[in-house]
């Protein structure tokens, strides 16, 4: 549904569009040619299409519904949050693998995000690696990133 669009959702949209056009246009520079199934750049450039189609919807002034905005302090905390986790997601990646790292990030993005239902991110602790492996591992091929200290996956496959 439509709405009014102030000067904020607008330069965000704009950014939106412009990041994931950019994004979209640098993976060209990712090799084409993989012999193990999808290509390298499939995954990156789709989610770059999809940064800018989600910002063209917002220079549309296309919601879900109200947007309720909170405190400033708020917002902010929960972006430095974010941002946090971000860099400890990738820090624990290196030295225990994808599967651990992603076994405690999920549901602590979840609860960042208001998910506060304790059997919800006991599953999310537990579905979402499963999940994302079978996507991005086995079904498009690509290899994950194995951790220097422990890496589950060697216990899984008998390594």
């Amino acid at each position: 549904m439509p709405g009014k669009l102030n000067n904020r959702e607008a330069l965000l949209g704009l950014a939106m569009v412009a990041i994931g056009l950019g994004l979209f246009a640098a993976g060209f520079g990712i090799s084409f040619h993989n012999d193990a199934g999808y290509a390298p750049r499939a995954f990156p450039m789709a989610g770059a299409f999809l940064i800018a189609a989600l910002g063209a919807l917002k220079l549309a002034g296309i919601h879900s519904g109200p947007v309720e905005s909170g405190s400033q302090a708020t917002s902010a905390g929960l972006i430095l949050g974010l941002v946090a986790l971000s860099v400890a997601y990738v820090i624990a990646i290196t030295h225990v693998g994808y599967l651990v790292a992603t076994a405690f990030a999920a549901p602590a993005a979840l609860w960042l995000f208001g998910i506060r239902s304790t059997a919800g991110l006991i599953a999310a602790f537990f579905l979402c690696p499963v999940i994302y492996h079978v996507i991005f591992f086995v079904g498009l091929g690509v290899f994950p990133p194995y951790g220097h200290w422990f890496d589950l996956l060697d216990v899984i496959q008998g390594y």
